[in-house]
């Protein structure tokens, strides 16, 4: 029992120093690019400090790339479909799909993977899972606390991109970072490698700065462009199935059945 309190007070201050860091970034410092690296700088922090944590426990190891192609091309086709319902709703205007869009595309490639997925990645589903696993805890507590801290991190952006209607925006936010993050989750299990997070977790992010630019009508607040409605309920069947996929995963490597 002791073990566990000990482990929801390091929990609670791994989100505190994160979420302060990046609001320090954001707010203080006015420094918007980079601001996803305190979930590294946090987690560098704590390996340093906690004498048996390593740089292993964040997990960079090699996978099956078949493991991430299913959940790549789902993630492809209800984007897709979310940007067709944003389109025709005159929610974003249509990309210029010309030269520039691709250089500017092949550019930012790399950045966006590496600041995007991989300082975030390295945190929630690297260094943070591996803790909860050492703790023994449930599939269920590690879906939400993963989910809380991942949503809660963000606050300070949304804080600034959705002053007007946080209260509708935020909701959205905290359902798509549950339902990305079970389907990642289950991948981080699956393979002991962060790899596959990262690499959906920054496809999500390019697929939504480069194809949904925002054309300034916002009557309709629940289809802003990340998370939309529509894609929060198209996530909700894949979640439900790589949850109770996961659960099952979780328990056989635990030996808890």
């Amino acid at each position: 029992m002791k073990r566990k309190s000990l482990f929801y007070i390091f929990l609670f201050l791994f989100l505190i120093i994160a979420t302060g860091l990046r609001s320090l970034q954001i707010n203080v410092l006015n420094l918007h690019i980079g601001a996803e690296l305190s979930p590294l700088i946090t987690t560098l922090i704590f390996i340093l400090l906690i004498k048996k944590d390593s740089f292993k426990l964040i997990c960079f190891n090699r996978f099956d790339i078949k493991t991430v192609v299913i959940p790549v091309l789902l993630f492809l086709l209800i984007i897709g479909i979310d940007f067709f319902i944003q389109l025709q709703l005159n929610l974003i205007r249509h990309p210029a799909i010309d030269g520039s869009f691709f250089t500017n595309l092949a550019i930012l490639i790399i950045p966006f993977t590496i600041l995007v997925g991989g300082f975030e990645e390295v945190a929630w589903r690297g260094y943070l899972i591996s803790k909860i696993i050492q703790n023994r805890l449930t599939w269920s507590s590690l879906v939400i606390i993963t989910g809380i801290m991942w949503s809660i991190w963000h606050l300070p952006t949304h804080f600034l991109k959705f002053e007007n209607h946080l209260s509708i925006q935020y909701p959205l936010f905290i359902l798509a970072c549950f339902e990305i993050g079970i389907i990642i989750s289950y991948l981080r299990i699956r393979t002991n490698s962060i790899i596959p997070a990262i690499i959906i977790h920054s496809l999500i992010a390019i697929l939504y700065e480069f194809f949904f630019k925002p054309s300034g009508n916002y009557e309709n607040y629940y289809f802003l462009t990340f998370p939309s409605v529509a894609l929060v309920i198209m996530l909700i069947p894949p979640a439900f199935y790589y949850y109770k996929q996961g659960g099952k995963l979780y328990s056989e490597q635990l030996g808890t059945n």
